[in-house]
């Protein structure tokens, strides 16, 4: 019995018509194998020569022991015809000659080699080396759920990639999907073991990566910039990470409608109100009631603010030289002109030195005045012009 799922696999890998062509000086030994591959109701015929490779799906080439250097012309022009083939030797499996002939003929030729009495081999064997020949059509890496959160920048994933990218280069066939054995040896965050899983009929190979024990907190400590190392420290962060999140979440809409407006406002909520004493209220004969709360609301206003720094560089020459370069590279490449250092500062710096100057430099007592001018607006409700003298 053969193992249909090799057979299928075969077949799918071939688009749906498969056929196997059988090379080789033993007619007798090419036709055996032939009608052995047909019983598996699959297309088979015996080929005259390399250049008939090209109308069949992949190619079974039988070699005798003595005829490898005479026929290695042919394996390489079988080889460059991009057709999967394997290479059945008629020598027996255990000889002494058949693990340095395998070396060799892998070394030169990087073809897949089985040995075997041709009388006696194995087509399911066969079936399953020419399987491996095809092209690897696509790989995915799967990782834990929690780290596809991170971004590629982040330690673990920065490292993987790198990994990945090494090894990507050496496959080509789904044979060399072995090399993902070995991706992840010596990681620093990945476990050296890996689970490979291919799927034959499509050319898709699935490889799963395993996160070492202590790769999370290291990953927490890296993106709260703090060291955490137990479930201990972690809570302790959440519930500090949590009560900032609710700052925040108060202040956020404002500060959006601020970066596009120009003006946001923070709306006082429950906790953030105080409450008066009710007071009876008289207007005439009727009485009602007058109720009074107070709370803060937060005002968060745009100011464009401009800088600019204008550093003598020397004489007239010197300093047209040094501007007409720094032109060209700001062209060329602004943001690296801007990391020029000049007298010890970048000129990034420099224009960031002036903003903030500007910034800072409001007095205090303007400020106050500033509040009481928007509180008397707010409370007051009166448009019009404002004038505000400071």
């Amino acid at each position: 019995m053969y193992d249909n799922e090799i057979i299928n696999d075969f077949a799918q890998r071939c688009g749906g018509e498969a056929t196997v062509g059988v090379l080789g000086a033993n007619a007798e030994a090419c036709q055996a194998i032939t009608e052995k591959i047909a019983t598996l109701n699959l297309g088979a015929r015996v080929l005259e020569e390399v250049a008939s490779a090209t109308t069949v799906s992949a190619v079974i080439f039988l070699v005798e022991t003595g005829e490898i250097e005479s026929q290695e012309q042919k394996i390489i022009a079988l080889k460059k015809l991009n057709k999967p083939y394997v290479i059945v030797i008629n020598e027996d499996e255990n000889s002494d000659n058949s693990g340095i002939l395998a070396g060799q003929l892998q070394q030169r030729l990087g073809a897949s080699v089985i040995f075997s009495r041709f009388e006696g081999v194995s087509i399911e064997k066969v079936m399953q080396e020419l399987l491996f020949e095809f092209p690897v059509t696509s790989f995915d890496v799967i990782i834990p759920e929690w780290l596809q959160f991170l971004p590629a920048e982040s330690s673990a994933n920065a490292e993987l990639i790198c990994k990945i990218k090494e090894t990507a280069e050496k496959i080509f066939k789904m044979k060399d999907c072995t090399a993902f054995d070995t991706m992840l040896t010596n990681s620093d965050y990945w476990q050296g073991e890996v689970a490979v899983k291919l799927t034959p009929s499509t050319g898709f190979a699935e490889v799963t990566a395993f996160a070492k024990e202590g790769v999370f907190y290291d990953m927490i400590s890296e993106i709260a910039g703090e060291k955490i190392s137990d479930k201990s420290g972690l809570m302790g962060y959440i519930k500090g990470a949590s009560e900032a999140k609710r700052g925040f979440d108060k202040v956020k809409d404002a500060f959006e409608c601020a970066k596009v407006n120009g003006y946001g406002i923070v709306n006082p909520d429950d906790n953030d109100m105080s409450l008066e004493a009710p007071q009876i209220v008289r207007h005439g004969s009727s009485v009602g009631i007058k109720l009074k709360a107070t709370a803060p609301s937060y005002h968060i206003i745009k100011v464009e603010v401009s800088g600019e720094a204008s550093p003598i560089m020397g004489s007239v020459s010197e300093s047209e030289q040094i501007v007409k370069g720094m032109m060209a590279g700001f062209e060329a490449n602004p943001e690296e002109m801007w990391d020029t250092n000049v007298f010890g500062k970048s000129l990034k710096t420099m224009v960031k030195d002036g903003l903030y100057g500007k910034v800072t430099c409001m007095q205090s007592d303007t400020k106050v005045k500033m509040r009481r001018a928007i509180t008397r607006i707010i409370n007051e409700g009166k448009g019009g012009v404002i004038c505000i003298l400071l």
